[in-house]
Protein backbone atom coordinates (compact mmCIF):
# COMPACT_ATOMS: atom_id res chain seq x y z
CA UNK A 1 0.00 0.00 0.00
CA UNK A 2 1.65 3.25 -0.93
CA UNK A 3 1.95 5.77 2.10
CA UNK A 4 0.60 8.97 2.02
CA UNK A 5 1.32 12.38 3.54
CA UNK A 6 0.04 15.61 3.58
CA UNK A 7 1.10 17.89 0.64
CA UNK A 8 3.12 21.20 2.12
CA UNK A 9 -0.10 23.72 1.08
CA UNK A 10 -1.82 21.60 3.96
CA UNK A 11 0.41 22.38 6.17
CA UNK A 12 1.25 26.07 5.24
CA UNK A 13 -2.64 26.61 5.27
CA UNK A 14 -2.50 25.08 8.94
CA UNK A 15 -0.03 26.99 10.26
CA UNK A 16 -1.18 30.54 8.61
CA UNK A 17 -4.78 29.50 10.37
CA UNK A 18 -3.04 29.02 13.89
CA UNK A 19 -1.37 31.76 13.65
CA UNK A 20 -4.80 33.60 12.66
CA UNK A 21 -6.45 32.31 15.70
CA UNK A 22 -3.46 32.99 18.05
CA UNK A 23 -3.39 36.44 16.71
CA UNK A 24 -7.48 37.28 16.67
CA UNK A 25 -7.78 35.73 20.11
CA UNK A 26 -5.21 37.72 21.47
CA UNK A 27 -7.31 41.01 20.41
CA UNK A 28 -10.59 39.22 22.31
CA UNK A 29 -8.22 38.65 25.76
CA UNK A 30 -6.99 42.33 25.53
CA UNK A 31 -10.40 43.40 25.22
CA UNK A 32 -11.61 41.28 27.95
CA UNK A 33 -8.39 42.87 29.73
CA UNK A 34 -9.32 45.99 28.92
CA UNK A 35 -13.18 45.93 30.29
CA UNK A 36 -12.64 44.34 33.23
CA UNK A 37 -9.82 47.15 34.14
CA UNK A 38 -12.23 49.91 33.39
CA UNK A 39 -15.58 48.45 35.39
CA UNK A 40 -13.38 48.54 38.32
CA UNK A 41 -11.42 52.00 37.79
CA UNK A 42 -14.99 53.75 37.31
CA UNK A 43 -16.25 51.92 39.94
CA UNK A 44 -15.99 54.58 42.46
CA UNK A 45 -15.60 57.05 40.24
CA UNK A 46 -17.68 60.30 38.80
CA UNK A 47 -18.84 61.33 35.59
CA UNK A 48 -18.17 65.03 34.41
CA UNK A 49 -18.00 67.24 31.01
CA UNK A 50 -14.77 68.36 30.08
CA UNK A 51 -13.28 70.66 27.48
CA UNK A 52 -11.09 69.68 23.96
CA UNK A 53 -8.63 72.77 24.44
CA UNK A 54 -6.12 70.69 21.77
CA UNK A 55 -5.58 68.14 19.14
CA UNK A 56 -3.21 66.22 17.69
CA UNK A 57 -3.64 64.37 14.72
CA UNK A 58 -1.99 61.33 13.32
CA UNK A 59 -3.13 60.03 10.01
CA UNK A 60 -2.67 56.11 9.33
CA UNK A 61 -2.26 55.06 5.96
CA UNK A 62 -4.61 51.82 6.72
CA UNK A 63 -7.18 51.98 9.48
CA UNK A 64 -8.63 54.70 10.78
CA UNK A 65 -6.64 58.10 11.75
CA UNK A 66 -6.23 58.76 15.81
CA UNK A 67 -6.53 62.38 17.19
CA UNK A 68 -4.84 63.04 20.54
CA UNK A 69 -7.30 64.89 22.50
CA UNK A 70 -6.05 67.10 25.13
CA UNK A 71 -8.97 68.18 27.34
CA UNK A 72 -9.44 70.61 30.78
CA UNK A 73 -12.07 69.47 33.15
CA UNK A 74 -12.96 71.53 36.91
CA UNK A 75 -13.23 69.82 40.06
CA UNK A 76 -13.76 71.54 43.09
CA UNK A 77 -12.49 75.06 41.35
CA UNK A 78 -9.38 73.06 40.14
CA UNK A 79 -9.03 72.93 36.70
CA UNK A 80 -6.87 69.82 35.37
CA UNK A 81 -5.34 69.53 32.04
CA UNK A 82 -4.21 66.24 30.64
CA UNK A 83 -4.72 64.43 27.55
CA UNK A 84 -8.08 62.00 27.48
CA UNK A 85 -7.75 58.29 28.28
CA UNK A 86 -8.21 55.95 30.25
CA UNK A 87 -5.78 55.29 33.17
CA UNK A 88 -5.12 51.51 33.21
CA UNK A 89 -2.50 49.19 32.83
CA UNK A 90 -3.93 47.93 29.19
CA UNK A 91 -6.89 49.80 27.54
CA UNK A 92 -7.95 50.74 23.89
CA UNK A 93 -6.88 54.50 22.72
CA UNK A 94 -9.33 57.18 23.33
CA UNK A 95 -8.78 58.86 20.07
CA UNK A 96 -8.80 56.02 17.67
CA UNK A 97 -11.33 57.46 14.83
CA UNK A 98 -12.38 60.25 16.66
CA UNK A 99 -13.44 63.66 14.95
CA UNK A 100 -14.00 66.26 17.31
CA UNK A 101 -12.75 69.53 17.28
CA UNK A 102 -10.97 72.24 19.64
CA UNK A 103 -13.93 73.37 22.41
CA UNK A 104 -15.88 70.07 21.68
CA UNK A 105 -17.39 69.24 25.11
CA UNK A 106 -16.88 65.48 25.88
CA UNK A 107 -18.07 63.21 28.82
CA UNK A 108 -15.23 61.52 31.03
CA UNK A 109 -15.85 59.74 34.47
CA UNK A 110 -12.92 60.81 37.22
CA UNK A 111 -11.39 59.81 40.67
CA UNK A 112 -12.91 61.97 43.63
CA UNK A 113 -9.97 61.15 45.73
CA UNK A 114 -7.26 62.13 42.75
CA UNK A 115 -9.20 64.05 40.05
CA UNK A 116 -6.11 63.81 38.11
CA UNK A 117 -6.80 60.07 37.34
CA UNK A 118 -9.59 59.48 34.76
CA UNK A 119 -11.43 57.56 32.18
CA UNK A 120 -12.98 57.61 29.06
CA UNK A 121 -15.85 55.99 28.21
CA UNK A 122 -14.30 56.40 24.33
CA UNK A 123 -11.85 53.59 25.23
CA UNK A 124 -14.63 50.65 25.73
CA UNK A 125 -16.36 52.08 22.58
CA UNK A 126 -13.34 51.64 20.20
CA UNK A 127 -12.66 48.29 22.41
CA UNK A 128 -15.77 46.99 21.23
CA UNK A 129 -15.29 47.60 17.48
CA UNK A 130 -11.80 45.51 18.06
CA UNK A 131 -13.89 42.92 19.67
CA UNK A 132 -16.66 42.69 16.88
CA UNK A 133 -13.74 42.90 14.25
CA UNK A 134 -11.81 39.80 15.90
CA UNK A 135 -14.74 37.62 16.36
CA UNK A 136 -16.08 37.98 12.98
CA UNK A 137 -12.33 36.67 11.54
CA UNK A 138 -12.17 34.31 13.93
CA UNK A 139 -15.28 33.07 12.87
CA UNK A 140 -13.87 32.77 8.96
CA UNK A 141 -10.38 31.37 10.11
CA UNK A 142 -12.74 28.60 12.01
CA UNK A 143 -15.06 28.29 9.12
CA UNK A 144 -11.39 27.73 7.17
CA UNK A 145 -10.29 25.22 9.59
CA UNK A 146 -13.15 22.95 9.39
CA UNK A 147 -12.91 23.07 5.25
CA UNK A 148 -9.51 22.28 5.59
CA UNK A 149 -10.60 18.99 8.02
CA UNK A 150 -13.58 18.36 6.28
CA UNK A 151 -11.54 18.33 2.76
CA UNK A 152 -7.91 16.47 4.00
CA UNK A 153 -7.70 13.98 1.86
CA UNK A 154 -7.82 16.01 -1.24
CA UNK A 155 -4.33 17.15 -0.09
CA UNK A 156 -3.15 13.73 0.53
CA UNK A 157 -0.40 12.71 -2.04
CA UNK A 158 2.52 10.20 -2.29
CA UNK A 159 5.67 10.47 -1.01
CA UNK A 160 6.94 10.58 -4.43
CA UNK A 161 4.69 13.40 -5.54
CA UNK A 162 5.58 15.22 -2.41
CA UNK A 163 9.22 15.03 -3.34
CA UNK A 164 8.71 15.97 -6.92
CA UNK A 165 6.87 19.32 -5.53
CA UNK A 166 9.88 19.70 -3.14
CA UNK A 167 11.89 19.69 -6.24
CA UNK A 168 10.11 21.94 -8.18
CA UNK A 169 10.10 24.42 -5.43
CA UNK A 170 13.60 24.49 -5.02
CA UNK A 171 13.64 24.69 -9.29
CA UNK A 172 11.24 28.02 -8.85
CA UNK A 173 13.23 29.68 -5.91
CA UNK A 174 16.43 29.41 -7.56
CA UNK A 175 15.55 31.02 -10.68
CA UNK A 176 13.93 33.74 -8.73
CA UNK A 177 17.26 34.21 -7.27
CA UNK A 178 19.01 33.92 -10.50
CA UNK A 179 16.59 36.44 -12.38
CA UNK A 180 17.31 38.85 -9.38
CA UNK A 181 20.97 38.27 -9.59
CA UNK A 182 20.59 39.11 -13.64
CA UNK A 183 18.26 42.62 -12.89
CA UNK A 184 20.97 43.69 -10.38
CA UNK A 185 23.57 43.26 -12.80
CA UNK A 186 21.44 45.05 -15.60
CA UNK A 187 20.98 47.80 -13.15
CA UNK A 188 25.02 47.87 -12.65
CA UNK A 189 25.74 47.88 -16.28
CA UNK A 190 23.48 50.59 -16.83
CA UNK A 191 24.53 53.26 -14.98
CA UNK A 192 28.45 52.81 -14.21
CA UNK A 193 29.34 56.17 -13.80
CA UNK A 194 26.71 56.63 -11.12
CA UNK A 195 27.84 53.61 -9.35
CA UNK A 196 31.42 55.30 -9.33
CA UNK A 197 29.86 58.55 -7.95
CA UNK A 198 28.02 56.63 -5.04
CA UNK A 199 31.14 54.93 -3.70
CA UNK A 200 32.86 58.03 -3.86
CA UNK A 201 29.91 60.32 -1.83
CA UNK A 202 29.55 57.28 0.24
CA UNK A 203 34.15 57.53 0.94
CA UNK A 204 33.92 60.94 1.37
CA UNK A 205 30.59 60.73 4.11
CA UNK A 206 32.57 57.49 5.80
CA UNK A 207 36.20 59.80 5.98
CA UNK A 208 34.00 62.65 7.47
CA UNK A 209 32.55 60.65 10.19
CA UNK A 210 35.29 58.73 10.80
CA UNK A 211 37.20 62.54 10.77
CA UNK A 212 34.27 63.54 13.69
CA UNK A 213 34.20 60.81 15.71
CA UNK A 214 37.68 61.09 16.00
CA UNK A 215 38.13 64.66 16.91
CA UNK A 216 34.85 63.81 19.60
CA UNK A 217 37.79 61.17 21.12
CA UNK A 218 40.62 63.48 20.78
CA UNK A 219 38.69 66.23 22.86
CA UNK A 220 37.47 63.63 25.41
CA UNK A 221 41.25 62.72 25.65
CA UNK A 222 42.39 66.18 26.36
CA UNK A 223 38.91 66.64 28.83
CA UNK A 224 40.34 63.83 30.77
CA UNK A 225 43.90 65.04 30.73
CA UNK A 226 42.80 68.29 32.06
CA UNK A 227 43.69 70.48 29.22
Amino acid sequence: MTELRYNRAFKKGLVAILFCILLFSSIVVFFIISKVQYDRLVSGMQSLEATIVDIDLDIHIKGPDEQEIYIEYEVDGITYSRELKTDTAISFTAGSGAHYSVGDKIDIFYDPQNPEIIASPRSVGVGYFYLIFALFSLSIVFLALWLMIKWRRNFLVTQEEYDKEGEELKRSKLAEKNLKKQMKLERKNRHPKARKIGKIILIVLGSLVGAFILYLLFGLLLISLGY
